[in-house]
């Protein structure tokens, strides 16, 4: 890839974390292959150099099952008083890192875990496939990537 793909690679990922910058509440879709596929709400912890998402999730949700059966996932971003709305498809990892748990560990999530070391902790990376958003001023679909 050459020096001008990077830069626009790196300015589009740029525009997706300026989008999603607060609240960083998504819909994950999972199970992609069926009808109703399966959604859960998700709070997104970081978006890294690299463009993934990262996500705490656990060992016991319905959507760690899917996951394994099928790692396509896509993520619904919403914010009507902004005007942003982004579609984002993927696939998804679980990771397992007790260093960058602790890098994004915020004392918040004892709302759903036991603590850092809790035994159904995981985290859940998101690559990115495809990314679309709808630009309010033009009134049509955009695509990152």
């Amino acid at each position: 890839m050459d020096n001008k793909s990077n830069t626009k690679d790196k300015d589009k990922l740029e525009k997706i974390k300026a989008l999603i910058d607060d609240p960083k509440v998504i819909m994950l879709s999972t199970r992609l292959d069926k009808i109703p596929f399966s959604v859960c709400p998700m709070t997104i912890q970081e978006i890294d150099e690299l463009g993934d998402l990262w996500f705490f999730s656990s060992k016991a949700s319905s959507h760690f099952n899917d996951i394994e059966f099928d790692n396509r996932v896509q993520i619904m971003y919403v914010d009507n008083q902004k005007q942003s709305y982004i579609s984002i498809y993927g696939n998804a990892t679980h990771i397992v890192d007790k260093q960058k748990v602790n890098e994004l560990w915020n004392p918040d999530l004892t709302n759903w875990f036991e603590g850092k070391d809790d035994p159904n902790l995981i985290l859940l990376n998101v690559n990115i496939d495809n990314a679309y958003y709808w630009n309010a001023e033009e009134s049509k679909l955009v695509s990152f990537f």
